[in-house]
């Protein structure tokens, strides 16, 4: 993990623990003006209880993404984005190739630095769970930013981000980048 994403990691764990120790202090106002003040914390107690289950989650979600990554990786060369797209794809795929890893990385929140493109993506967004997954967030942002519709014959996996660059070089709208 590079220094940008660990700094964001921390800053959105900062976040949560102001708002966390904020609803502590306006349960405590709460109870402290209340006649019931046991129901204001009992209830007040369950929501900071339920939020930081939540943050405990997303932390340990982050973590076996980011440790599945580096395994998958480990030993490889690292390159820049532009180095990868120069590196494994023609002219005119490769702007493609280097906007659709870093919307990978992006979504993932590690460093993928060392991914090629025979690597199977999908397994790493699929590591993590719920409504706003990373595999449902990458793949959404993907049908917006290419203006893919509903009856474009998506597969139901694409194997390697290889398939991923060609599929959308096939399908999409592409627009400029530049």
């Amino acid at each position: 993990m590079n220094q940008r994403e660990s700094t964001q990691g921390l800053r959105r764990y900062a976040v949560m623990a102001v708002v966390a120790i904020a609803a502590i202090l306006v349960i405590a106002a709460a109870a402290w003006s209340c006649p019931t003040r046991w129901l204001v914390w009992a209830f007040g107690g369950l929501f900071v209880v339920m939020m930081l289950v939540i943050l405990f989650h997303s932390i340990h979600e982050e973590h076996v993404i980011s440790r599945a990554v580096v395994d998958a990786l480990h030993g490889r060369d690292r390159l820049t984005d532009e180095e990868f797209g120069k590196h494994y794809y023609a002219n005119d795929l490769a702007p493609l190739a280097v906007q659709l890893r870093r919307m990978l990385a992006d979504n993932l929140g590690c460093d993928i630095s060392g991914m090629i493109p025979t690597d199977d993506f999908e397994k790493w967004l699929y590591l993590s769970s719920g409504p706003d997954s990373a595999a449902d967030s990458f793949f959404e942002e993907l049908a917006i930013e290419f203006q893919l519709t509903r009856d474009c014959p998506w597969p139901e996996c694409f194997g390697t981000f290889d398939a991923l660059v060609r599929f959308l070089a096939e399908h999409a709208h592409l627009r400029k980048t530049h």
